[in-house]
């Protein structure tokens, strides 16, 4: 309450209690030091929640109160011990979303109590500080957990970047949670065909009903002679992860096809460059490394969200407070059949 008591006698800083009670302990006034959890990687298999000290954000930046940040496949793999694009001890969590508490003192975008998805990190925590430039607003009526907003930007950037016509065949391989954003995001690109690749029914039969005209699943059916019947797809994404993904989407590609590879991989992977070579393809890293601008990505996924072309609520199904982040990775990471997406919410 000494943060609070600080704030006493002064009308400007008064007006930060007005928003809710939510901001009482916050640095708003900045007269007392906040410090917040902070969720660390410290070694594999293992996270380490440590406290430390909130600063002032500077310049364009804000203060954010995070509500939400999703669990990444890219975090699950460092966590089994995978070699990453990050080294440990590390700060995780790239998919977060919450309220604005304070702005720098060249902040114009936003205003305290603005709810917001953000690029940048790190999400699992009770505070972050990013660059107003890389908060996008999240629509009304939009719950914080179905707005965490890098997937969706993602997913955009892979679609933008694979650039479908009109007409076009696309087979999406993997429909895991990315694999399931392409298709809600592809079945709205006047399609001719689009497929969902995966060993999962459960997992083929949501991708239908968000949109794939048909599904495949390459436990039970041929893949090369499904492609031989069909001429293969125009479009060729790979969301799987996995080396045996790519050699599916290989198959899947027509003669001078685009084939995508969307997911990261965390081991090499041995791929049919003859194949490659005889088809003539175009092949095409569709991962934010190659996007052009991922802060308009984010902007892009906003409004989808508000269209309802994503449509997260089949798709969140597990959240869990920041405290038990330990064992909800370790849950995410045994890969059960109800689990499709977590989300850490401090």
């Amino acid at each position: 309450m000494r943060a609070a008591r600080a704030c006493v006698g002064s009308r400007r800083l008064s007006r930060c209690f007005m928003a809710g009670a939510q901001y009482r302990l916050i640095r708003v006034c900045f007269l007392n030091p906040v410090r917040g959890r902070v969720a660390y990687l410290v070694e594999k298999g293992r996270l380490e929640l440590r406290e430390e000290e909130v600063r002032a954000p500077r310049g364009s930046e804000i203060l954010v109160r995070v509500r939400g940040c999703g669990i990444c496949t890219g975090d699950l793999y460092a966590f089994q011990g995978y070699s990453v694009w990050f080294s440990l001890p590390a700060a995780l969590g790239h998919e977060a979303v919450g309220e604005v508490v304070e702005l720098g003192p060249n902040a114009t975008r936003f205003k305290r109590g603005d709810r917001v998805a953000v690029l940048g990190g790190p999400g699992y925590a009770d505070y972050l500080i990013v660059d107003e430039s890389n908060a996008e607003p999240i629509p009304s009526g939009v719950a914080f957990e179905h707005a965490i907003g890098e997937p969706l930007a993602c997913a955009v950037n892979g679609v933008r970047l694979a650039a479908p016509r009109f007409g076009d065949t696309v087979a999406v391989v993997g429909v895991g949670f990315m694999g399931l954003l392409l298709v809600q995001a592809l079945s709205r690109m006047g399609l001719d065909r689009l497929a969902a690749i995966d060993v999962r029914d459960d997992r083929l039969k949501l991708a239908e009903e968000f949109g794939a005209s048909m599904s495949v699943n390459p436990m039970r059916d041929d893949i090369r002679r499904l492609a031989a019947e069909l001429g293969g797809f125009d479009i060729v994404i790979e969301a799987t992860g996995s080396p045996k993904g790519v050699d599916v989407a290989t198959q899947l590609v027509r003669r001078k096809g685009k084939l995508c590879i969307f997911s990261f991989h965390p081991q090499p992977v041995q791929v049919d460059l003859a194949a490659w070579d005889a088809k003539g393809l175009e092949v095409l890293m569709t991962n934010p490394n190659r996007a052009e601008d991922m802060r308009l990505c984010l902007r892009i996924a906003m409004g989808m969200l508000a269209r309802r072309v994503f449509t997260m609520e089949r798709l969140i199904t597990h959240v869990w407070p920041l405290s038990e982040i330990q064992r909800a990775f370790v849950y995410a990471a045994s890969k059960p059949t109800d689990y499709i997406k977590g989300v850490i919410a401090p």
